[in-house]
C-alpha cells in the first residue's frame, strides 16, 4: 500500500523552494513534503515536513492539485522571514549525510524550473505567467 503524501509550493520573489533528493539511481529537485502520518491531515503534514526539511515555519494555503495515487500539493506561506537550512528525515538521522535522501534546499527560479512536472502543475494551478 502506498503511503499518502503532501507537499508544499512556497513561492517568493519569482522563486520556488525546492529540496534535492538523492536515491541510489538518481538526483532530483522536488517540493518539500513527505508521508502523511496516521494522525495527520495533509495540511499538518506540510507544516511538519517543511520544518523538518528546511527549518522554515509555514501556514498552509489552498489545495493546488491532487496527484494519484495520493499526493496532495498545497500552496504555503512563510510565517517568518528567514533563510532555509538543510534539515533531515528523522528516519535517516543515523545515516551519514551522503547516504541520506535529502541533500540540499534552495530557492530556485520559477522560469528555470518550469519544465519540472510539479512546478508546471503549481504554475498552472496558480495562474502564474512566466
Amino acid at each position: 500500500m502506498i503511503r499518502p503524501r503532501a507537499c508544499a509550493a512556497i513561492i517568493q520573489n519569482g522563486k520556488i523552494l525546492m529540496v534535492l533528493h538523492r536515491s541510489p539511481t538518481r538526483e532530483y529537485w522536488t517540493l518539500p513534503g513527505g508521508g502523511i502520518e496516521n494522525n495527520e491531515i495533509p495540511e499538518q503534514t506540510i507544516v511538519r515536513e517543511v520544518k523538518e526539511e528546511t527549518g522554515l515555519d509555514v501556514k498552509t494555503g489552498k489545495l493546488l492539485f491532487l496527484e494519484p495515487p495520493e499526493e496532495y500539493c498545497f500552496s504555503a506561506e512563510l510565517t517568518a522571514s528567514s533563510d532555509p537550512v538543510l534539515g533531515y528525515d528523522p528516519e535517516e538521522c543515523d545515516l551519514p549525510r551522503i547516504s541520506q535522501l535529502l541533500q540540499d534546499v534552495a530557492w530556485l527560479d520559477l522560469k528555470e524550473m518550469r519544465e519540472d512536472r510539479q512546478v508546471l502543475k503549481v504554475i498552472s494551478a496558480l495562474g502564474i505567467e512566466l
